[in-house]
């Protein structure tokens, strides 16, 4: 195919990385294999990592960002790069179908889930340049204003207030409105709050949002269906502050319909306007501390070990399931696990690597003789024209990624079996927090009339089970032990049950039977009872991807917080982390857009002092 401009642009920059050793010199962005010093040093070249060192570099600093992966369009090409493929990613499946990649994934495997049937989970986390911002499904969406005033009060600061980071959202992003001369079709209709976005007539941040050129036809009748049962359209989007109802949503898609990640937009706006130095294929073994102050890395790419130092700041992006490992290994956690491993301890922090909190999700399937997605990409007859569309009009199935999805507070009919525990729990939630994410999706057909296999999902936004994250021996290169806790709550079974049933009735609604054919495919009619259906969604529910909290904010470390509001590591200087493992709860719906800013907000804080 014909690459689009900026996927083009980065795979030239990514040829010439690989195109041998000689490329790593001193002057080059790549530099070569050995030992230097930099003002800061930042782990992990994900959603997070790169924005802040883009920032930081941008201030005239010297920055080194470190990255175990490479390039992901040399490495998976288009499969990371078009949104029409977005979900047929390998790195995507479960477990029992998971086709090993390491040159895009981290490969992670869960412990046996006590709550899901003890099934082994496989968790896509990207090992990459743009980390999960390269091999997520794209969905850019903003928290409620209530979550932040909630985030704000864990902190103990009222910078995490909405108002107060809705500049962060704006600095990193540029929207760019829906095209409607590339919609084939105008099936449906895209609302959005222009105040909260920066459009172009001000310096936009380099992240690239927008709206599909194309919308899947079957999610128009999901739209439809969940609108019947309740859930109204949003007419202002999901950036504004409020989770409600459904609409289409944004995405991380430039105007050339190639996706937008942290590697396309922040790390080469970076590597064409500042010095920041990039270690691709390089793994980091521990953080070297001096009297309790970080002053750098240990690192290896290939055989050859050596030290990275800053001068000034450590900042570890390693995402939720590394960046606790690795502060554990360097000696910064659980006092007991980490003596019991002989690794000298520097901070005793318990909460490194609790608090694990993972939404899941789980579907109810039925065929529908509309075509989808699945269906037209499905088709050898369609191939060659929807290539060809999406070459010379970046428009058709291959543009878009993701679309409908819904949020809402469980209704009054089904919360009636709840117990007062879990009644109790969901009224602590923020008045305007969703309990519940619905999802429209599709497969291709099986025939018979059946043309796509439709695919609405609901996810449980707000775990009340815990997980964690911890170590086996003191070495970075054995994988971290993760067990998500699923389900291991009763409420979340409670709340996944009521859901599961609002995915019926979804199904029912006169707004959609004209389209369904046949029966329930996926579980079946045969499941009924509420035993039988917890018993299914413990069988089958996948991970959303959304894992967070494993370092928690908070102002109490004895408490279990990890980091200040500032991002600091407690107990030590020189140190902060940022990512998701930060989050003090798991936030509603998909946090993409809030790593981007929360990378922009400590970026700021770090070069004001504030």
């Amino acid at each position: 195919m014909i690459l689009p401009i900026g996927v083009a642009a980065a795979l030239a920059l990514a040829l010439a990385v690989r195109s041998g050793p000689t490329e790593r010199t001193v002057s080059s962005p790549f530099p070569a294999p050995a030992s230097a010093s930099y003002d800061y040093v930042v782990v992990g070249g994900g959603t997070a990592g790169l924005t802040i060192a883009a920032r930081l570099a941008a201030s005239g600093s010297s920055v080194a960002v470190i990255e175990a992966g490479g390039f992901y369009e040399t490495d998976s090409g288009t499969i990371s790069t078009v949104p029409g493929y977005a979900f047929s990613n390998p790195v995507l499946a479960p477990v029992e179908f998971f086709p090993p990649f390491p040159l895009l994934d981290w490969e992670l495997v869960s412990q046996a889930q006590t709550g899901a049937a003890n099934r082994k989970v496989h968790y896509a986390a990207g090992k990459t340049l743009g980390g999960s911002s390269a091999i997520n499904t794209m969905a850019y969406h903003r928290a409620t204003k209530r979550t932040h005033l909630r985030w704000a009060e864990v902190a103990g600061h009222l910078s995490y207030t909405w108002e107060n980071m809705l500049p962060f959202f704006l600095k990193s992003a540029k929207l760019t409105p829906p095209n409607w001369l590339k919609r084939a079709t105008l099936n449906a209709t895209f609302s959005y709050d222009p105040t909260v976005f920066c459009t172009g007539l001000s310096i936009c941040g380099p992240l690239q949002v927008s709206y599909a050129n194309w919308v899947d036809p079957t999610n128009t009748w999901f739209s439809a269906a969940l609108e019947a049962i309740g859930m109204a359209r949003n007419l202002l989007g999901f950036n504004s502050g409020l989770l409600f109802g459904g609409a289409y949503t944004t995405e991380t898609i430039s105007p050339d319909a190639s996706r937008s990640s942290s590697e396309s937009s922040y790390l080469t706006w970076a590597l064409q306007n500042t010095q920041l130095k990039v270690y691709n294929q390089t793994l980091v073994s521990k953080i070297l501390f001096t009297s309790g102050k970080a002053t750098g890395v240990s690192v290896s790419t290939g055989s050859a070990g050596y030290a990275l130092t800053a001068t000034k700041e450590v900042i570890l992006s390693a995402g939720t399931f590394h960046s606790p490992q690795l502060l554990m290994v360097s000696g910064i956690g659980p006092q007991e696990k980490l003596q019991s491993l002989g690794i000298p301890v520097i901070s005793n922090l318990p909460g490194v690597g609790q608090n694990l909190q993972d939404p899941i999700f789980f579907s109810v399937q039925s065929g529908v003789k509309t075509p989808s997605l699945a269906s037209e990409l499905a088709d050898p007859a369609r191939q060659n024209s929807i290539q060809q569309q999406y070459d010379n009009s970046d428009a058709g199935p291959l543009s878009s990624a993701g679309g409908y999805i819904a949020f809402e507070k469980l209704p009054a009919t089904s919360r009636q079996g709840f117990s007062a525990r879990t009644a109790s729990l969901l009224a602590g939630l923020p008045a305007d927090v969703p309990e519940i994410e619905y999802l429209a999706g599709s497969f291709a057909g099986t025939g018979n009339g059946v043309t796509t296999v439709g695919d609405l999902s609901a996810a449980v936004l707000n775990p009340f089970s815990r997980g964690s994250v911890t170590i086996s021996t003191a070495s970075i290169a054995d994988p971290p032990v993760i067990d998500m806790g699923w389900l291991t709550d009763p409420a979340d079974a409670e709340v996944a049950v009521a859901a599961f049933k609002r995915l019926r009735q979804a199904w029912a609604a006169p707004a959609i039977s004209s389209v369904k054919v046949g029966p329930e495919i996926r579980p079946g009619v045969a499941i009924q009872s509420d035993a039988d259906i917890l018993a299914w969604i413990r069988e089958n529910a996948i991970p959303i991807w959304h894992a967070s909290a494993t370092n928690a904010m908070g102002t109490n470390a004895t408490a279990g917080a990890v980091v200040d509001w500032r991002a600091k590591v407690h107990g030590v200087s020189g140190l902060r982390v940022v990512d998701a493992s930060i989050l003090p709860f798991a936030l509603p719906g998909h946090p993409q857009a809030t790593i981007y800013a929360l990378a922009e907000k400590i970026a700021h804080s770090i070069l004001t002092g504030s």
